[in-house]
Protein backbone atom coordinates (compact mmCIF):
# COMPACT_ATOMS: atom_id res chain seq x y z
CA UNK A 1 0.00 0.00 0.00
CA UNK A 2 1.40 3.30 -0.72
CA UNK A 3 0.21 7.28 -0.11
CA UNK A 4 1.44 10.35 -1.24
CA UNK A 5 1.80 13.22 1.39
CA UNK A 6 2.02 16.63 0.13
CA UNK A 7 3.47 18.37 3.20
CA UNK A 8 4.83 21.96 4.21
CA UNK A 9 8.06 23.02 6.03
CA UNK A 10 8.14 22.25 9.49
CA UNK A 11 4.45 21.13 9.83
CA UNK A 12 3.76 19.04 12.99
CA UNK A 13 0.07 17.69 11.58
CA UNK A 14 2.72 16.43 8.27
CA UNK A 15 5.06 14.40 10.67
CA UNK A 16 1.78 13.11 12.49
CA UNK A 17 0.12 11.59 9.35
CA UNK A 18 2.90 10.24 7.98
CA UNK A 19 3.57 8.53 11.18
CA UNK A 20 0.03 7.07 11.15
CA UNK A 21 0.54 5.80 8.00
CA UNK A 22 3.41 4.09 8.29
CA UNK A 23 1.64 2.78 11.33
CA UNK A 24 -0.79 1.28 9.40
CA UNK A 25 1.49 -0.16 6.85
CA UNK A 26 2.31 1.95 4.10
CA UNK A 27 4.88 3.27 1.97
CA UNK A 28 4.92 7.28 2.34
CA UNK A 29 5.38 9.10 -0.23
CA UNK A 30 6.30 12.63 0.61
CA UNK A 31 6.29 15.68 -1.69
CA UNK A 32 7.26 19.08 -0.19
CA UNK A 33 4.27 21.79 -1.86
CA UNK A 34 5.23 24.76 -3.43
CA UNK A 35 1.92 26.95 -5.30
CA UNK A 36 2.95 25.06 -8.98
CA UNK A 37 2.46 21.76 -6.70
CA UNK A 38 -0.72 23.05 -4.90
CA UNK A 39 -2.14 23.86 -8.23
CA UNK A 40 -1.48 20.84 -10.05
CA UNK A 41 -2.94 18.61 -6.91
CA UNK A 42 -6.15 21.11 -7.11
CA UNK A 43 -6.56 20.22 -11.07
CA UNK A 44 -6.13 16.51 -10.40
CA UNK A 45 -8.29 16.29 -7.60
CA UNK A 46 -10.90 19.11 -8.66
CA UNK A 47 -10.94 20.98 -4.61
CA UNK A 48 -9.66 23.78 -3.63
CA UNK A 49 -6.08 23.06 -1.48
CA UNK A 50 -5.69 25.46 1.48
CA UNK A 51 -3.95 23.56 3.88
CA UNK A 52 -1.29 20.84 4.29
CA UNK A 53 -0.71 17.91 4.35
CA UNK A 54 -2.97 16.47 1.70
CA UNK A 55 -3.27 12.77 1.60
CA UNK A 56 -3.30 10.71 -1.44
CA UNK A 57 -4.06 6.90 -1.67
CA UNK A 58 -4.82 5.17 -5.04
CA UNK A 59 -5.21 8.55 -6.82
CA UNK A 60 -7.79 9.68 -4.91
CA UNK A 61 -7.59 12.64 -2.42
CA UNK A 62 -8.16 11.47 1.06
CA UNK A 63 -7.73 15.17 3.01
CA UNK A 64 -5.62 15.86 6.15
CA UNK A 65 -4.69 14.50 8.96
CA UNK A 66 -8.08 14.53 10.49
CA UNK A 67 -9.85 12.12 7.48
CA UNK A 68 -7.21 10.07 7.11
CA UNK A 69 -7.22 9.24 10.56
CA UNK A 70 -11.28 8.35 9.91
CA UNK A 71 -10.09 5.54 7.37
CA UNK A 72 -7.12 4.53 10.05
CA UNK A 73 -9.36 4.30 13.04
CA UNK A 74 -8.20 1.56 15.33
CA UNK A 75 -5.07 0.25 18.19
CA UNK A 76 -2.75 2.15 15.39
CA UNK A 77 -4.18 5.55 15.35
CA UNK A 78 -2.29 8.22 16.77
CA UNK A 79 -4.80 9.68 19.32
CA UNK A 80 -6.23 6.17 20.18
CA UNK A 81 -9.83 6.78 19.04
Amino acid sequence: MKATVYTGIACTWCERVKTLLKDNGYEVEEIVVNKDILKELEIKSGEIIRTVPQVVIDNELIGGYHETEELMVGAASINKV
